[in-house]
């Protein structure tokens, strides 16, 4: 066994944490605070959901009563922009009973629309990031396969270190 010749302690300034609000993800945030605590570091709070396919679209429109599929895109997204920061928020409140600094913590919540490991893996590509903390859902074999995993295409993809948070023993 040879000794380490040289080594670089990385500075953590910057967290990513990717979140599709699940209860796997409240977990990995867990592991977010308790990192960016740890390291003095801020979180960035990122959010992607999928665009529904055309069609679909147009018949959710319809159905609440929108203009046109624009008009429900601007309206649907700002208000779910407005309750996935109130979500963030209220979920941080309550983390501050145990950690007092978690909501000065949260440096940015961005929210938006789009493929999730695509967009993850954009923002991690960035720069402005040192460690991206996601938790992973637990796919069974055939599904993951079948489906594929934003997880797994994430830490394989990933140009920074990815803290992938598996969902607990007990909700598997």
């Amino acid at each position: 066994m040879t000794p380490i010749q040289s080594f670089h302690k990385p500075q953590i300034n910057h967290i990513l944490f990717a979140t599709d609000l699940s209860e796997t993800a409240n977990q990995a945030f867990g592991y977010a605070v308790s990192m960016a605590e740890s390291c003095q570091a801020d979180i960035t709070v990122l959010h992607v959901f999928e665009k529904l396919p055309p069609n679909a679209n147009l018949v959710v429109a319809a159905f609440l009563g929108y203009g046109d599929v624009a008009e429900m895109h601007q309206k649907s997204e700002a208000d779910l922009i407005v309750r996935i920061r109130s979500s963030i928020e209220r979920f941080c409140m309550q983390a501050a009973e145990q950690v007092p600094t978690c909501p000065l913590l949260i440096r940015n919540v961005i929210v938006e629309t789009g493929h999730p490991a695509n967009r993850i893996l954009y923002y991690a590509a960035t720069g402005a990031y040192e460690m991206l903390v996601m938790g992973n859902k637990g796919m069974g074999l055939v599904q993951s396969a079948l489906m594929g995993s934003i997880s797994r295409t994430v830490l394989k993809d990933s140009p920074i270190p990815v803290l992938v948070v598996p969902i607990p023993e007990k909700k598997r």
